[in-house]
């Protein structure tokens, strides 16, 4: 080699930066530096390394702040990223520990967030939910039968009523009478306290209903005429329910007839209850009472039908001024029958005028009917209006005697009196006239 181009033989040639961008530590003879970074082995030619984890043992980081072998400059200044601890295990080594450092408390708190957020919902869903006063305004509520506050909650919670389940059951199960419900329609309030709307539930007053008082005694025209002012129905929805007799269950003995067989009693009828069903339950009412003293049967013991029973009753409490009597006019109507007497009874003629009073002219007496007693012998053709189980009973158990005669002979006190001769029964007349009672 010529002086011109130089002997580089003994020169320490400076080596040009590395594959990694660094540049060797120190000048020197090659051969000696391998030797000396390889412990003083035999130098070998340089291998290259196998991935960017090797070259990065190898070298280090970049002194200018790169990344080593070209990495993404990402990854040096994430923590736990590029370092050379981690880079040592690998790729194919265990997961990296930084990096577990970093993740773990991310994950924890991403856990802790939805364990609070599901915690809250179940808090939010079970919680007793309550308002705190008597709530405005007006709900109608219906309990069923069989309801309990369990079944009934949520119901009220749709209405508007109570705030929530938990807080009516709660209410319910500290209350004097957990199991104190009954069905009907009652009278509540919006946005009421759980406690509050569960001692309403309770309370009669808070029923809602159409309650209709039948006395005994009445005729169909009078019961029709309660049923509509207690209900509030017109007139005509009860005389086209009343005409429709093939629905309202009547008794096959009562041959189609709605008279006698309303019972008289207290009726407490929900909201909503029609024309037809007050009927309905009425005439159900009245077959209970004829089942229970199993009326047929009965019947049959006084050799008299059903209807025949229920019609000397029906006179019963038209002619008799106080129960106590009805056994013994119950005789003398027995009596006259047998005796193939005309009954002669005013109360039988004045329906037949469709009328009321005590006082008959002497045409009103000759009207004809077959429910005029002073024409036609035997009894009328049925009830005259709806006897009670005490007239019903008098009439099957009559008081027994020889009475043909019977007369009220004060209005306001009923005393009526009694006999069998008509000379006294004519003294009973003249009495009865005089207290203006005839």
């Amino acid at each position: 080699m010529t002086s011109d181009s130089g002997d580089w033989s003994g020169r320490q040639v400076p080596r040009s930066p590395g594959r990694h961008g660094r540049a060797p530590q120190e000048y020197g003879d090659p051969d000696s530096y391998a030797a000396a970074y390889r412990g003083g082995a035999d130098p070998e030619p340089e291998a290259e390394p196998r991935d960017w984890e090797r070259s990065h043992e190898e070298t280090g980081p970049d002194e200018w702040g790169g990344s080593p072998a070209g990495g993404s400059p990402a990854e040096a200044f994430i923590p736990g990223f590029g370092d050379g601890q981690d880079s040592r295990r690998g790729r194919r080594g265990r997961p990296r520990r930084r990096v577990g450092r970093v993740l773990a408390p991310l994950l924890a708190l991403v856990l802790l967030g939805a364990l609070a957020v599901g915690g809250y919902k179940l808090y939010e869903r079970f919680q007793s939910k309550d308002y705190s006063g008597p709530g405005t305004g007006e709900v109608t509520v219906q309990v069923l039968t069989g309801d309990t506050a369990t079944s009934l909650a949520p119901r009220l919670v749709t209405q508007g009523v109570v705030a929530s389940t938990s807080s009516f059951v709660s209410a319910a199960k500290a209350s004097a009478n957990p199991v104190g419900l009954e069905p009907g329609f009652f009278r509540l309030h919006r946005h009421m306290n759980s406690a509050l709307a569960y001692k309403l539930l309770l309370n009669p007053a808070s029923r809602i209903q159409a309650v209709a008082a039948i006395p005994d005694g009445l005729r169909v025209t009078q019961i029709l005429a309660l049923l509509g002012k207690a209900s509030g129905q017109p007139a005509s929805a009860f005389a086209a329910a009343a005409s429709d007799t093939a629905a309202l269950g009547l008794p096959a003995y009562a041959g189609g007839s709605l008279e006698g067989y309303l019972y008289p009693a207290t009726y407490d009828f929900s909201p909503g209850t029609s024309a037809l069903g007050m009927l309905q339950a009425m005439v159900a009412r009245f077959n209970q009472e004829a089942a229970g003293i199993n009326l047929p049967t009965a019947a049959s013991a006084t050799r008299l039908s059903p209807r025949q029973v229920i019609t000397v009753a029906s006179i019963l409490e038209a002619e008799a001024g106080n129960p106590r009597y009805y056994p013994q006019v119950a005789e003398v109507i027995y009596n006259r029958l047998n005796e193939h007497m005309a009954l002669g009874l005013d109360s039988t003629v004045n329906y037949a005028l469709h009328r009321f009073g005590v006082r008959l002219t002497t045409a009103q007496l000759h009207v004809d009917s077959p429910y005029n007693t002073f024409i036609h012998t035997g009894l009328p053709p049925g009830p005259i209006d709806s006897p009670d189980n005490a007239a019903i009973e008098a009439a099957l158990h009559p008081a027994q005697g020889n009475l043909l005669y019977f007369v009220t002979v004060n209005l306001k006190t009923g005393l009526t009196l009694f006999t069998s001769s008509p000379a006294v029964f004519q003294q009973y007349e003249n009495e009865c006239q005089q207290n203006n009672a005839c």
